[in-house]
């Protein structure tokens, strides 16, 4: 499935009885699915799930790693990291190209033929990961966008995590900073989470060689203004945004003037349903804005598999 700018919309009517078993494995389906509509179609029935789970289950299953549930979508978010652990080793990533899993929330795995590493990891598991990746880097000090036990093991274990608040080699409090770790540079910025969290954000870009050519990925993670992000490359192939922290994605977009831009920090679960919890149609909002202006976007679902192939993106791999 390649990136499209026009994202159609329709209305999904779904059997009133569905069981558990039935949903998790049809979530499984959003993972490879080809056919757009059918996966609006079972994103919107994803979105159902994620009306149905209170912040408290979402909570009491993500902070207790040996939990057991039934809550198909919270199966559902903790198979993606078996999917992860399974999927890394596994994939042999060719010269010239790039592999990124969309885990959760503005967490992506990425992993060039040299390297692989996470970026604002967060799952309740997320320690499995820590022997899979080469280093972390973590845009600011919010439990969405880590996970405590993978960067202290990540530590322990002498491997780079980068941020503006953990204790590690890598940590920088200063306004931009640049760090190479394993041939990858890494610009890090400075910007305001919102009114009262000033300076709490480190906006990443994040240049990659992947042989004959370098990937560049720009993460501004809950970054309050496109004012605060400055390009230092040629070109900017994926930008992760978060549309509804105060910044305008498409202010963004044209300022950065990515080849992609991931719409995520949709379906956050531990914010309270009607909160904060932004839903895959706040997404699509974003999508109708972005395709008027003749950009590329795509809206990943969690778990997904993603192949840069030197020019394009293919989601759904």
């Amino acid at each position: 499935m390649t990136v499209h700018k026009i994202l159609p919309t329709l209305l999904c009517i779904f059997p009133l009885a569905i069981s558990a078993s039935e949903d998790f494995n049809s979530l499984k389906k959003l993972w490879d699915i080809r056919d757009d509509a059918e996966k609006i179609r079972l994103q919107d029935r994803m979105q159902v799930l994620v009306n149905q789970t209170p912040k408290k289950e979402f909570d009491t299953f993500d902070n207790n790693p040996a939990a057991k549930t039934t809550n198909p979508l919270l199966r559902f978010y903790d198979c993606n990291l078996d999917r992860l652990k399974k999927d890394i080793p596994a994939t042999q990533v060719k010269p010239g190209n790039v592999v990124i899993w969309y885990l959760y929330n503005m967490g992506f795995v990425i992993k060039t033929p040299t390297v692989c590493f996470g970026v604002d990891i967060h799952h309740r598991r997320a320690v499995e990961l820590a022997d899979l990746l080469d280093f972390i880097v973590t845009t600011h000090n919010h439990d969405d966008h880590w996970s405590i036990p993978l960067l202290d093991t990540m530590t322990a274990k002498g491997k780079p995590v980068v941020s503006n608040f953990h204790p590690n080699a890598f940590y920088t409090k200063a306004s931009a900073y640049t760090h190479n770790i394993a041939g990858v540079t890494i610009h890090c910025g400075e910007a305001d989470h919102n009114a009262k969290l000033k300076k709490f954000t480190m906006p990443m870009e994040i240049i990659c060689p992947t042989g004959d050519r370098n990937f560049v990925f720009f993460t501004s993670g809950d970054c309050a203004s496109e004012s605060f992000l400055e390009r230092k490359s040629e070109k900017i192939h994926v930008y992760a945004v978060h549309p509804r922290c105060g910044m305008k994605a498409i202010k963004a977009a044209r300022k950065l003037d990515p080849d992609v831009t991931f719409i995520v920090h949709l379906q956050e679960m531990g914010h309270p349903i009607n909160y904060a919890r932004w839903k895959i149609t706040d997404g699509r909002d974003e999508a109708a804005v972005f395709a008027a202006d003749s950009r590329q976007f795509y809206l990943p679902v969690w778990g997904e598999k993603i192949l840069w192939d030197g020019e394009k993106i293919y989601g759904g791999q």
